[in-house]
């Protein structure tokens, strides 16, 4: 056994230098992301924009974005705990967790769910926003906020195109 001590701390020495290197490269990737998002937002001009910005607190609109979240991922915050990565939930389930989600911040889901949807949270969510989606502080969003970042920041982009263009 003795004999095989030096060799594994080698290996721990390199899977420790490989690991860093990967998290270095996953960051980097982050922060172009959070660019190319940020440079997206500025340039896209909608034309629905005011039926939008109408819509945007109702429950079906929030539905549909966090649908969008849990397929396609999020990268417009800087959240400690890194971008979330899409698919992390079969689609089919993404609707399900979608309705849970909204009971958060006590919107109601239009229609019945499953109600399995706590357990697809739990197993698909929980473990970063919290069994009561409350989130980590400065890690993972809290997701029984009345308005969510997501949607947040959307309004006030779109309130932005409407004030330039009265």
């Amino acid at each position: 056994m003795k004999n095989y001590l030096p060799y594994f701390a080698i290996l721990l020495v390199l899977l420790y230098a490989f690991y860093n290197a990967t998290l270095k490269q996953k960051e980097e990737v982050s922060v172009s992301k959070n660019k190319k998002y940020t440079e997206h937002i500025k340039s896209h001009k909608t034309e629905h924009y005011k039926d939008e910005l109408l819509n945007i607190n109702s429950s079906s609109y929030v539905k549909e974005y966090i649908i969008s979240v849990i397929n396609h991922g999020s990268n417009q915050f800087n959240f400690n705990g890194g971008s979330m990565e899409g698919g992390f939930a079969l689609p089919d389930d993404a609707a399900k967790i979608a309705c849970y989600v909204l009971e958060f911040s006590g919107k109601k889901c239009k229609g019945s769910y499953n109600k399995n949807a706590a357990m697809f949270y739990s197993s698909n969510c929980g473990g970063c926003h919290g069994e009561d989606g409350k989130g980590i502080k400065d890690a993972y969003p809290d997701l029984t906020k009345e308005k969510l970042l997501g949607i947040k920041k959307r309004e006030e982009y779109l309130k932005s195109i409407k004030s330039k263009e009265d």
